[in-house]
């Protein structure tokens, strides 16, 4: 008896692995960011920066794409789509809700700079908690626009289509007006994907940067003996500006650049030769899976730059490997 090795199978069995790990360590990450943000706030008894408060936002941001993951693996399965009423659009506000929650965490991230910079021009000016509302509301705001016009025409993963395949693809609520296709509405959104939420994001988050940088770099220290501990926080926060621009940016560069490069030059591309098709190839899922990987990226940097951070995410990932018993 030959064993007969469906190709397809293990591909989607690996990236299904991938996908549930990257929302376990997303809601676990994040879950760590609010534990040591309430424990800090408790045992200081003092108010939350601006800081504190900004971090909170983009980790409840990708808290919530981290759990748009496994809700995805439910209302988006073939199973469901095709026995549950209103199936169809419980899947594409599941899907909505991720691309709401990943375009918060972009802008969070360019708030999140710029509220660095500003600390680290004029450390002794004292910044209000009410300044961050207005951002934040904004960053949702932006955000939830974008999302709503995601409601028609949507692109979502399905899942579990049979033994012999278990992601797929397809187009949900295609348009069907004169002069007015799917593709364009989808080609438009791209467009506006791609420039919002990578590229201006990419060149604020990197130009605000790199004067943090410059500013710590030229920043002196007075008495010789404080200076080995000021030159070792010196560059640590500088790795760490330089590892959170290039994981954002290569994170999101392959799957951006497969959007563009499927709707804006199709002879490259076989998937728009029919209609309504849509790309679930081996290299378009891996770089999806890398996109949406960027929801557990952060707490897995502040980990490494942060004992304290440490600490705390290892003592939550022993009580949950030995169910809360030490």
């Amino acid at each position: 008896m030959t064993l007969i090795i469906n190709p397809v199978l293990i591909r989607d069995i690996c990236l299904l692995l991938l996908y549930t790990f990257t929302s376990f360590l997303a809601l676990i990450g994040n879950g760590v960011v609010f534990r040591i943000s309430f424990l800090r706030k408790r045992s200081s008894h003092l108010p939350s920066s601006t800081t504190s408060i900004l971090l909170l936002n983009l980790a409840f941001a990708d808290g919530l794409s981290g759990l748009a993951i496994p809700l995805q693996f439910i209302f988006c399965s073939t199973h469901f789509l095709y026995k549950v009423p209103f199936s169809s659009h419980l899947c594409v506000l599941s899907k909505s809700t991720q691309i709401l929650a990943y375009n918060a965490s972009t802008l969070t991230m360019c708030i999140i700079a710029y509220d660095r910079y500003r600390l680290i021009q004029n450390p002794l000016r004292q910044y209000s908690r009410r300044n961050t509302r207005q951002p934040i509301l904004f960053t949702w705001f932006i955000s939830a626009l974008f999302a709503s016009s995601c409601l028609i025409s949507m692109k979502v993963h399905t899942y579990f289509l049979s033994k012999q395949k278990l992601i797929s693809c397809q187009i949900l609520f295609p348009v069907k007006i004169q002069d007015i296709s799917s593709g364009l509405i989808r080609k438009i959104r791209v467009f506006c994907l791609v420039v919002l939420f990578y590229i201006i994001p990419l060149v604020t988050i990197s130009i605000l940067c790199c004067l943090t940088m410059r500013t710590i770099a030229r920043r002196t220290v007075i008495g010789v003996q404080q200076f080995p501990a000021f030159k070792q926080t010196r560059t640590r926060s500088i790795r760490l500006l330089i590892i959170m621009v290039l994981v954002f940016a290569l994170s999101h560069l392959p799957v951006h650049f497969l959007h563009i490069r499927d709707f804006f030059v199709p002879s490259l591309s076989k998937y728009h030769t029919q209609k309504n098709r849509c790309n679930a190839s081996t290299i378009y899922l891996v770089c999806y899976w890398l996109g949406i990987s960027s929801c557990c990226h952060n707490p897995i940097i502040y980990s490494w730059f942060n004992r304290r951070f440490r600490t705390v995410a290892l003592n939550c990932f022993r009580s949950i490997a030995f169910c809360g018993r030490q």
